[in-house]
């Protein structure tokens, strides 16, 4: 489906002031010590600095701000699996520079990171929970550090946990048992971005522990022993360590936020936030829109249904206007009607549902309304950008007999037949095609942000933008985009530092970006034509030209195999660009490349879905990226990628390759209403030009497979809805 692209910032805002509203309604989960553990200052399950043997509710996400000593840490935390956490982390410590440096001349230092955490064996009986960690696994280091830990809860509700382990690096500092495994080599900082195998587990080992006691259902007081002597920041004059023994609460405020204080160290007070975030759970209460039109069940049939109807003469025209008029009600766009005296098909274009399976039991709920009583096989057909992409076939006795049956969703989808309309012939009796043609245009405000530049965490421009659309039909497509900044920093970027210099490194396909904010106020973001096509059976095709994104113009073309009942897809695109002058309008510069990939998607089933393109990218270098989202019915997407290819770690620069982070968040699921946009954000720890490609709208792979069978099997339960 097509998203709208926004920023994470804005996203997590609505997300906050969602969850503060929604709650009382739904059934409250449960809070228990062992369901929903405390995170820790890394932003995963522990009690401060120390980690536990606990996991996040499965798919759940969790921001966490914690502060103390002059340094701030915020995470993004991911529960992946039943059993596997992941945490990205970016901190600011004032004063600090890291060992292999000399004094910074900034007054803070920014260092991005990235832990696993695993809960090996849960608990069970008499036997605690244990879990395996490692900290700062793709990152500088200088958060290094592994562990083993064991927790057991007490109480008929588990109202008191008991957490025990043994750490290595910066959790192996204080009274180290010795090195069962060997010495650990010194940190290497370098350019970040590396997996250092030979460090984990390595080096001095120490014991730490600690006590959580859920005092009232709000409030939780933990009490640990931590390993960690902050040997580094210690070093520079930010903090002394004078107690091993931390303490502190936390407060549950409503249903998905927390805050903390904290006495560390003996001398330190910290101060926490946390958010929970469960995608399963809408902000909210429950979703807004219009109740659809029961079925009209047809009178039993002592004998056959009248066909005279075919052959009245204004029969087409009323049938289109009743089937029209049902359908903008239900938010469809009617494309054509054809016909018989048993059959009928309709083209449908869905611009309101998420779910598209929604979209189908409305589509059906307007033919049991509106199709003569002999019409007994209902087909929809699926229109998205002048192709159609799936055709859903079902039989009307089906629809009238299973509509309030306890699982009526999952037989109706189970009978239906899901298939690729170019294997099907329409009825010729009657055939009435509508115009494609539609225009669209709007105006609204944006938001951008630049993260992690590394004289500023976060930089942002506000502004106006106004976009406007034209469908020919027939697949084609014009549409455009301009931007004017009112306010903002964005101007101020420098080019992050690099071997810009080095006579191997790549040209610079994107660290050039700073300058397009410095050279205009406004400008034209893109403007492309486009056409999809359907040039076989279980084929599709883009091909789109003009000004492709702000940084590049010039030909897309795309060709996709998926079939409909299908979780594996395979594609090519090709493209040959050139990039635009910094200023925004439509002169070029020199530079231009051919680059593409192919590319593999897999449905591998459990919510997940991967993608392996491998070809040449904006620099002209050669690799693969690898792609892999956790989805969920409701169209939230959480994923992550990686990028390798011949541009070395030293040629790449900082952050050594390409990775990141994606989330797509329905509005739907913040606003509580019917709608098809999405937030979109990409999290780069650094944006390089090793691995860069072209953001291009429309790519195929996102608007085809929302209405095949995978699709609605996994939404199916929205069919009467």
């Amino acid at each position: 489906m097509r998203t709208t692209s926004r920023l994470c910032t804005l996203a997590f805002a609505a997300l906050a002031l969602g969850g503060a509203q929604a709650a009382s309604a739904q059934t409250e989960p449960n809070r228990s010590l062992s369901a929903q553990p405390t995170l820790n200052f890394y932003g995963l399950p522990g009690l401060m600095d120390m980690p536990s043997a606990g996991a996040m509710p499965d798919g759940n996400l969790a921001t966490t701000v914690v502060h103390f000593a002059d340094q701030t840490r915020g995470t993004l935390s991911f529960q992946v699996l039943p059993r596997v956490t992941a945490t990205l982390r970016y901190s600011v410590i004032g004063g600090f520079f890291t060992p292999d440096a000399s004094p910074p001349a900034q007054e803070f230092y920014f260092d991005r990171s990235f832990d696993l955490h695993w809960l090996a064996i849960p608990e069970g009986g008499w036997w605690p929970a244990v879990a395996v960690g490692i900290r700062d696994v793709v990152g500088t280091g200088i958060y290094g550090g592994e562990y083993v830990v064991a927790t057991r809860h007490f109480g008929a509700d588990d109202q008191l946990a008991v957490t025990a382990g043994i750490g290595w690096g910066r959790l192996g500092q204080r009274s180290p048992l010795g090195q069962p495994f060997g010495p650990r080599p010194p940190i290497d900082i370098g350019l970040g971005g590396n997996v250092d195998f030979d460090q984990f587990f390595r080096g001095d080992a120490a014991l730490f522990g600690g006590i959580e006691w859920q005092a009232t259902d709000r409030l939780r007081v933990q009490v640990e022993y931590s390993s960690d002597l902050y040997l580094a920041e210690a070093a520079d004059g930010l903090l002394s360590v004078e107690s091993p023994i931390n303490i502190g609460a936390t407060y549950r405020l409503g249903r998905n936020a927390t805050i903390g204080a904290h006495y560390l160290y003996g001398n330190t007070f910290g101060l926490s936030y946390s958010l929970l975030i469960d995608p399963r759970r809408p902000a909210a209460n429950s979703l807004v829109t219009a109740a659809p039109n029961p079925v009209a069940p047809r009178p039993p049939r002592t004998q056959p249904y009248a066909t005279g109807w075919t052959a009245q003469p204004d029969g087409p025209a009323i049938l289109r206007d009743n089937v029209a008029r049902l359908m903008e009600e239900e938010g469809l766009d009617l494309l054509g009607l054809s016909l018989d005296a048993g059959r009928a098909v309709i083209r449908v274009r869905n611009t309101r549902y998420q779910f598209e399976s929604m979209a189908l039991g409305r589509a059906m709920r307007v033919l049991s309304i509106t199709m003569p009583h002999s019409v007994e096989v209902f087909e929809v057909v699926f229109v998205v950008e002048g192709m159609d992409v799936s055709r859903v076939r079902m039989s009307r006795s089906d629809i009238e007999a299973l509509e309030h049956a306890p699982d009526g969703a999952a037989q109706l989808l189970a009978r239906a037949e899901v298939e690729d309309p170019l294997g099907a012939r329409d009825p010729e009796l009657i055939e009435i095609l509508e115009p494609g043609r539609r225009f669209t245009w709007g105006v609204s405000p944006y938001l951008e942000t630049a993260l992690f530049d590394p004289s500023a965490p976060i930089r942002a421009d506000v502004g106006v933008r106004a976009e406007a659309r034209y469908e020919f039909g027939n697949g084609f497509v014009a549409e455009g985009e301009v931007r004017a900044r009112v306010a903002g920093n964005l101007d101020e970027q420098r080019q992050v530092d690099g071997p810009v210099a080095s006579p191997t490194a790549p040209y610079p396909v994107r660290t050039d970006a700073y300058l397009y904010n410095r050279e205009s106020d406004a400008r034209v973001e893109r403007l492309t034509f486009s056409h999809y096509g359907r040039p076989a059976r279980n084929i599709y095709s883009r091909l789109t030209v003009g000004y492709l994104e702000r940084m590049y113009a010039g030909v897309s073309g795309e060709l996709l195999w998926r079939p409909v009942d299908s979780r594996l897809g395979l594609g090519i695109e090709v493209n040959h660009v050139w990039q635009r002058d910094f200023d925004g309008g439509f002169g070029l510069r020199d530079y231009d490349v051919t680059m593409g990939h192919v590319s593999a998607y897999f449905d591998l089933g459990g919510d997940f879905e991967a993608q392996v393109d491998a070809g040449r990218y904006l620099a002209g270098d050669y690799g693969a990226t690898l792609r892999l989202e956790r989805v969920f019915d409701n169209g939230w997407r959480v994923g992550a990628f990686a990028t390798f290819t011949d541009v070395s770690f030293d040629d790449f620069g900082e952050g050594s390759f390409d990775k990141g982070i994606t989330l797509d968040i329905p509005l739907g699921w913040t606003a509580g209403t019917a709608t098809r946009e999405n937030v979109a954000a990409t999290i780069r720890p650094v944006l390089r030009d090793g691995g860069a490609t072209l953001n291009i709208e429309g790519r195929l792979n996102g608007l085809v497979t929302d209405y095949h069978r995978p699709r609605f099997e996994d939404t199916r339960g929205m069919i009467w809805r």
